[in-house]
Parts: C-alpha cells; structure tokens; sequence
C-alpha cells in the first residue's frame, strides 16, 4: 500500500504550505559525526510533507538536524520500534527540502542511510512519520574517516621502502 500511495503522490501537486521553507528553517539542532541523539516527532510540528520531500505521505511530524560532516563514509541508523509509528530518514545534500540525497523507508523496526566517501560540508538529515505516525527514535551517525596513526603508519612504509633502494 504504501508503495502505491508513493506514486501516487509523485504524481501529486507541490505542496503550497511547505513554499518557501529551508531546511535550516526547521533544523531543531547540529550533528557531526559520532554524535547520538534521541527524540520523539510526537512533539514536532508536520512541515515536510511527502510533496515537499520526493513522494508520499510523510504527514507525521518531522526532525530536521543540521549535519555538519567532516568527510569519508557516512552510516545514520534510526533506532525505533515500528509497530509504535512508522518513521522515514532522508538525507539531503542542500537547504532545499524538494529533493533527497538519500533515504531509507522501510515498514520494518528502524531505518538506515549509508553513503561511501560523502565529502565534508553541510547537509541536512529528516526523521518524519508516514501516514500521521510519531514515535520515539534514536539517531546515530557513524564517520569512517581514516585514523591520523593509519595515515602515518603508510607513510613511514613509503620511507622504509625509499631507504631500500638506496
């Protein structure tokens, strides 16, 4: 069903309520990498509609966070119970909520966004609820970035390797 209410809605008109609004509009605070947080889209007001966000009925209420990245692979998983509320997780990549970069919108227990080698820079990730839904949900976001002392272990290899030849 829900399937079908999404191409129904791509179909859909743009949402005249939602014009205008950015997403550091509705941003409710900053994340970065390694960061976890807990929230509930009970208490949040419903400003990304499905014809806001791509397609279908995210008409429940949404967080919206600020992710500030530092590079490399990036992994947000969307801890909840499904059977308490349905909830969605997308990811953009400007503060414009027209279009995601990426989002995860399975009707099972939690949601999971992963993204190889996104570069540094300012993005923008939504917790919302399909068809009305709210519930309780933890947010966490994973950085993988190479580690300083893996950097430097490859570049005293390349020395040792120099120092052979000679």
């Amino acid at each position: 069903m829900k399937k079908a209410i999404t191409v129904l809605a791509a179909m859909g008109v743009a949402s005249a309520a939602n014009a205008g609004i950015t997403l550091d509009d509705l941003s409710i605070g900053t994340l970065m990498g390694g960061d976890s947080v807990m929230g509930n889209t009970s208490l949040s007001s419903d400003n990304m509609n499905g014809d806001t966000i791509g397609s279908g009925s995210w008409s429940g209420g949404d967080d919206v966070y600020t992710l500030v990245w530092g590079g490399g692979d990036l992994v947000l998983d969307l801890l909840f119970t499904d059977d308490n509320g349905d909830l969605d997780l997308f990811l953009f990549d400007n503060n414009n909520p027209s279009g995601e970069l990426a989002q995860s919108i399975s009707v099972t227990d939690d949601e999971q966004v992963a993204v190889g080698a996104l570069a540094a820079g300012t993005y923008w990730v939504s917790v919302d609820g399909w068809f009305g839904a709210s519930n309780t949900y933890t947010l966490n976001v994973s950085q993988d970035i190479p580690a300083p002392a893996g950097l430097a272990v490859i570049g005293l290899g390349g020395l040792v390797a120099g120092r052979r030849r000679r």
